[in-house]
């Protein structure tokens, strides 16, 4: 059987399927849609109960703000009015005055035609401000405004009756106005109904909330930085990163910074846990972080002295974690451009001086550094660890200068020393053997064979300040010590209350080199304090209460780190061993260092003579070694006394007068080491001057005595052999040397001056020499 089909069949069945191809493109094209939109659950608003009850109270203050401003609208319509009637008056009687009564008809027909466009004109202005249920009274007031205005150009606004008709109709127009926006009593003001709240601490929802916040507040039209973005967004362990693009050529980094603490109040957070760092490769683009958990907070604990150095141009001491989790911070002993000073700064509590037992810890544990220590604290309470922990500590101008003056002497001395050395192949100092083919050091970095000196100040305001250090020009030879010290192993770490340049003695450039490398801002609630951290300014009172925050200049980190502390650090002394200085370098310093600095026990017995003193009202002599005679008055160096009675001087016995004073470092004379009890003349000690040693001075002075004479004894032989520590018996030895009570045969090897002194009696009784021959000669002739 054939079927035909009609031409009407087939075009029934092309409609059908055409019908049935658009519906499946609709189909799939709303699952696609469906697909590409987010989960309602990420785009839904989140919020606390403490942001829900923000957003309510500050909805109510505007509702409030809005209220005041709509009621005072009738009365400044009616004002502009009755003004604008006087205004048309005094128009037509000008006219008249100058063309009559048909200028004054003229003038009328005029401001009734202007009246009409300018409520024509206000009513296009404020078309989307006017709601559908006022915009029939609002043409309603415009007509009776227009009208008054008009009949005051004709006849005067002056008359009762057009006061009157004005009164009357403002308030007849503006009834429905003022009921609807009148103030509720508040038995009638309704309770609010209570906001949706979800309670959350889930650090996504977090994110969520401050980028909603970043778009509602900051990158808006009317935002501090409008069309700013947050893109690539970022969880880590305490901090919640994005990038921040900007429209190209409208906002610099400068910008962005600037516009911080606006950024900070849009997120609602304390700008010290928001974080803005700039991107090397754009300028438009930015890098924001927002710390989420601050694990600082309860402070970071201190496991203990670490130096950490993997060649001799690397030296590293972990000063404490960034607050963002993204490792330590770094205190650069030693770098690739060498020894580094340092600059720590903060108000008095900020971790200043904890910051600086922290550094002197790690370098004594180096084995490569030995510390002085110099505070500006005449009483020398800034740190007591680390008076007892310094190779040389010493309090106030006179022990500041003195200390000055021994490294100023030190670096002539290591000038000469770098060149007789010669890099070894790790790196490290070796004497040169062939002065051909060797080449002397390019500088003198820190080994054990060679220590550097570190020079740690504290206090330092107290000390640029003082007028008769000025007068020694002691801030100009610090600028001198911290600019070429570093190349020989000297270096100073000075810690002050503030970065202004008062503090440096008006000083910049010493400010500039303390502050190179190695600068720590801690927290100064002075308002004009400004850090330079990666080429930016940070305001240090930005940093929380709480002691250990800090900005540091060698991480390139604008994030803020905090202080590993702990409240005794006493303990690590025990376990630090005597860095011992190169023998020429341990001379000069004992040159200048006074026999009692390196004795604790006789700083405490000097305090409590002075506690003695103040408590009966006697006078206190310290102790120490008996004043001599007076130095002279015209003595360059030569310090007043609190009575400006003329200078003061311990004395003039065995003054040297170094031969070499250049202009660029005046050195100061210094007395040759006395000893306590008067003079002692070889192999014969005062009972007196081994009497005024301490506890520690006498074990180790009975320590050498017990030894034979052919033996000589290291520090660390005498530590076993008595029990203390290293630095202790370091300290006690060289308080025995200064007094003579020992004598130093080589590099770290001491014998008892007693006992030197038999075996030198008994070699020369049996050698004599030639001048004792002759004396017996003399004498058979005599």
């Amino acid at each position: 059987m054939v079927v035909r089909r009609s031409a009407n069949a087939d075009t029934q069945v092309l409609a059908e399927l055409a019908r049935h191809l658009v519906a499946a493109s609709q189909t799939a094209a709303a699952a696609t849609a469906q697909a590409a939109r987010p989960p309602a659950a990420t785009i839904a608003r989140r919020d606390t109960a403490e942001i829900a009850r923000a957003r309510a109270s500050w909805d109510r203050s505007m509702r409030i703000q809005a209220g005041h401003h709509a009621r005072r609208l009738p009365y400044l319509a009616t004002a502009a009015t009755y003004g604008a009637g006087w205004g048309a008056f005094g128009i037509a009687e000008l006219a008249e005055v100058a063309a009559g009564p048909a200028g004054h008809n003229g003038a009328v027909a005029g401001i009734v035609g202007l009246c009409a466009a300018a409520s024509g004109v206000l009513r296009i202005t404020y078309r989307h401000g006017i709601a559908p249920r006022w915009r029939a009274r609002w043409w309603t007031a415009a007509a009776a405004a227009s009208g008054w205005v008009s009949v005051a150009a004709a006849t005067g606004p002056h008359t009762w009756s057009m006061t009157a008709a004005l009164a009357a109709g403002a308030t007849a127009i503006a009834a429905g106005w003022q009921r609807a926006h009148a103030v509720p009593n508040p038995s009638e003001q309704p309770a609010p109904a209570p906001a949706p709240v979800i309670e959350t601490t889930d650090e996504a929802d977090l994110g969520a909330i401050l980028a909603e916040r970043w778009a509602d507040h900051i990158g808006a039209k009317d935002g501090p930085l409008p069309g700013a973005m947050l893109t690539g967004r970022t969880d880590l362990p305490n901090v919640i990163r994005w990038m921040v693009q900007t429209p190209p050529g409208k906002f610099s980094f400068d910008t962005l910074l600037g516009s911080l603490p606006r950024i900070a109040a849009g997120l609602r957070l304390g700008q010290a846990k928001v974080v803005l760092e700039p991107d090397s490769g754009d300028e438009s683009v930015a890098w924001l972080s927002v710390l989420t958990r601050d694990e600082l907070a309860e402070g970071v604990p201190y496991t203990g002295p670490r130096y950490f150095s993997e060649s001799a141009r690397d030296g590293r001491i972990p000063a404490g974690p960034h607050a963002d989790g993204t490792g330590w911070a770094d205190y650069a002993a030693v770098d690739g451009v060498g020894c580094r000073n340092g600059l720590v700064t903060g108000e008095p509590g900020s971790g200043k001086s904890a910051f600086l037992e922290v550094i002197a810890l790690g370098l004594t544990a180096s084995v490569r550094w030995t510390v002085l220590f110099g505070d500006g604290d005449p009483g020398g309470g800034s740190s007591p660890l680390l008076n007892r922990l310094a190779h040389w500590a010493g309090a106030g101008p006179d022990a500041a200068l003195a200390q000055l003056t021994a490294i100023e002497e030190l670096l002539e001395l290591r000038t000469a020393l770098k060149a007789t050395l010669t890099a070894g192949p790790d790196g490290t100092p070796t004497p040169i053997t062939d002065p051909r083919l060797q080449l002397p050091l390019r500088e003198l970095l820190p080994s054990p064979a060679f220590p550097g000196v570190c020079w740690i100040i504290d206090e330092l305001h107290r000390l640029t300040q003082d007028e008769w250090l000025k007068s020694q020009k002691f801030g100009e030879r610090l600028e001198k010590i911290a600019r070429i010290g570093r190349k020989y192993g000297i270096v100073m770490l000075a810690g002050t209350q503030s970065l202004l340049a008062d503090d440096f003695g008006g000083n910049t450039k010493l400010r500039a080199y303390l502050a190179a490398r190695n600068n720590f801002a801690f927290r100064n609630g002075n308002k004009s304090e400004q850090h330079v951290v990666a080429g930016l300014k940070i305001a240090p009172a930005a940093l929380p209460t709480g002691g250990g925050y800090a900005f540091s200049t060698g991480t390139g980190r604008i994030s803020m780190l905090r202080v590993a502390w702990a409240r005794d650090l006493s303990p690590y002394l025990t376990e630090l061993t005597d860095t011992t200085l190169d023998p020429d370098s341990d001379r000069i310093l004992a040159a200048h260092r006074p026999p009692e600095a390196a004795d604790p026990a006789v700083l405490y017995a000097d305090a409590m003579a002075v506690l003695r003193a103040k408590r009966t009202g006697h006078t206190h002599h310290p102790a120490g070694p008996p004043p001599a005679a007076p130095q002279a008055p015209d003595h360059p160096h030569s310090r007043p006394d609190q009575l400006g009675n003329g200078p003061v001087q311990p004395g003039l016995d065995g003054v040297m007068i170094p031969a070499a004073l250049t202009v660029h470092n005046v050195i100061p004379i210094r007395p040759r080491p006395t000893t306590v009890g008067g003079p002692v003349e070889t192999g014969h000690h005062s009972e007196d001057t081994a009497a005024a040693l301490s506890d520690t001075q006498r074990c180790v002075y009975d320590a050498l005595n017990s030894l034979g004479w052919k033996q000589l004894v290291r520090t660390g032989q005498l530590a076993d052999l008595t029990g203390l520590r290293p630095p202790s018996v370091s300290k006690a030895l060289n308080v025995l040397v200064d007094r003579g009570l020992a004598v130093r045969k080589g590099h770290g090897e001491y014998q008892s001056a007693a006992v030197a002194a038999e075996a030198a009696a008994a070699t020369s009784t049996n050698n004599p020499t030639h001048d004792d021959v002759g004396d017996e000669l003399d004498g058979e002739v005599g």
